[in-house]
């Protein structure tokens, strides 16, 4: 029995982090001009580079078993999250790269790169964690019910939902702020890469800047670190790091946009 304060709890998780990125557009279009069609190509380029081709990769190189089972995590778990936070960084920002590259000519302005970020982070935030809770509220109502359509699945259904604190929610809901975050700052500094002479090491230091803030939850998946909060610790740090690199960049492209 699913308690309807936690599948409360998991509506609000979702209708949070779908709402993100247009309260991320309220509180930048103070400082920014928010443009929908790089908020469109960010959202393009997640879901071609990060959920097909480099899933397709992991399908490769994983070759995960049916029972999820994988062994390079299983083997070599540090080399498991080596593969893990490149892959992840390579695709992503080659994909951002890719994507400044080719509407250079139009969108030549910092607010471009805000906005592209929105779309990159907004709609893995949709679809990692809204369509996650709203699966989980669906399978919530399904087995309070004691709906029939569990039976064929080969597990308990007191197993298909692990019940959480409430402040692990909002928790969610945080870690999404901060990938946001994360995106956002990304997306100025492969914009920088791309836009400001000399400064192509950029695009390169973004892909070690995604690996290193995803290092932690990798670690996590590997089963190398169990404490959740000291993966959201490295999250967080590694996030303030890339934000005041961007806030620089962005403060020396306003003055010398260099193109």
């Amino acid at each position: 029995m699913i308690e309807n304060s936690e599948i409360m709890m998991m509506g609000i998780t979702a209708l949070v982090t779908v709402l993100l990125p247009f309260i991320f557009i309220l509180v930048l279009r103070f400082k920014f001009k928010t443009r929908w069609l790089p908020i469109l190509i960010g959202t393009l380029v997640f879901v071609v580079f990060a959920l097909v081709l480099e899933q397709i990769l992991h399908m490769i190189v994983l070759n995960p078993g049916v029972d999820g089972s994988v062994s390079l995590r299983d083997n070599s778990p540090w080399l498991f999250v080596l593969y893990g936070v490149l892959a992840a960084g390579i695709f992503e920002e080659t994909g951002r790269l890719l994507a400044f590259l080719i509407t250079k000519k139009w969108y030549k302005d910092i607010d471009s790169a805000i906005s592209y970020g929105i779309g990159h982070g907004g709609i893995e935030a949709i679809l990692v964690v809204g369509l996650a809770m709203v699966n989980s509220i669906i399978i919530a109502f399904m087995v309070n019910s004691g709906s029939p359509l569990l039976n064929d699945i080969p597990i308990p259904r007191e197993e298909l939902i692990n019940s959480q604190a409430w402040y692990m929610y909002l928790l969610a809901i945080f870690e999404r702020i901060i990938a946001m975050s994360l995106h956002i700052a990304l997306s100025v500094i492969v914009f920088g890469a791309v836009m400001m002479k000399g400064k192509w090491y950029l695009y390169p230091l973004a892909i070690l800047l995604h690996a290193l803030a995803n290092v932690t939850a990798a670690m996590m998946k590997a089963g190398l670190l169990t404490n959740p909060w000291l993966m959201y610790s490295g999250l967080i740090v590694v996030t303030a790091i890339v934000i005041f690199i961007a806030y620089r960049l962005i403060k020396n492209y306003q003055r010398d946009p260099l193109i």
